[in-house]
Parts: C-alpha cells; structure tokens; sequence
C-alpha cells in the first residue's frame, strides 16, 4: 500500500495509428481494404475520401480540412471521376507539406503509359486491385511493409 506523497510510474508504450490516406470513389474497395488491413497486427486510422474534389481540398488544405493531420501514406485510385488520379498525383507533389509521405497508386488495370507516368510522379508503389478475396486481403501486409520501411527507427 501507498502512503501519501508516493508516486506509482508504470511504463506505457504509446504507439500511434498510422494515417492511412485513400482516395477512391468505390466503397467496396475500401471496406476490403479496411478488412485486409484489420487482419495485420498493427494501429491504423483510415481517412476515406470519395472523390477527386475532396482529395484535392485536403491537399490544399481547404475547408474542412484546414487543419488536417498529415497522413503516413496516400494510397489514391487512378480511376476517379471528374478528377483523375494523375490529377489528384501533381497536386500531392506540388505540396510541400506532403513531400516525405509515400504515395501508392491501385487501380484495376496496369498500362505501360501509366507506369511510366507513376514513375514520373515518384509513386513508391503501384497496387494492382485483385479480383479475388484472398488477394485483396494481401494488400494489408504490403501497406504494413509500406508504413513500416518509411518510419524512421
């Protein structure tokens, strides 16, 4: 038992979520992608935004997302409406502010334009969406191994 004045210090490891940033206007990719991440042993916080128009006003860092925390890693889909991916992949490396973040790209389709193009923009990793459950719940070990080789030790 403690008498007054005693202090008790426990040890806490304080181990933050890792900011997950996805653009994509499937919802059904996103809750296959937030189930493939859940089976990983890890904390993330996934910050879904619909559409193209959005995206670009977190990266600008307008209106509701003025005061937005930057993301550990953007994942964005190349097919979006009204505003593409390639779009969406200039803004992010105009922003100083989003500089250090890896940037991944998935789509559905894979072209050798679109390749070179992603090279171009510094994208650190392109994930093609599978068709198959079991290969979609890979994806949560890659962004783990993602997150994991950009934090600093």
């Amino acid at each position: 038992m403690l008498s007054r004045g005693e202090w008790v210090l426990k040890h806490v490891s304080v181990v933050t979520a890792a900011r997950i940033l996805v653009i994509e206007d499937n919802g059904s990719d996103v809750f296959l992608l937030e189930r493939a991440l859940n089976q990983q042993d890890f904390r993330f916080e996934l910050i879904h935004l619909l559409s193209g128009g959005q995206a670009l006003a977190f990266i600008r860092r307008q209106g509701n997302y003025s005061h937005a925390e930057i993301p550990n890693l953007i994942l964005v889909d190349l097919n979006l409406s009204k505003y593409t991916g390639e779009d969406i992949l200039h803004e992010i490396r105009s922003a100083s502010h989003l500089g250090g973040v890896p940037v991944c790209v998935w789509s559905s389709s894979r072209s050798r334009r679109d390749e070179a193009l992603l090279k171009e923009l510094g994208v650190t990793q392109f994930i093609t969406k599978p068709s198959g459950l079991d290969q979609f719940m890979e994806i949560g070990k890659t962004i783990k191994d993602l997150l994991a080789a950009s934090t600093p030790d």
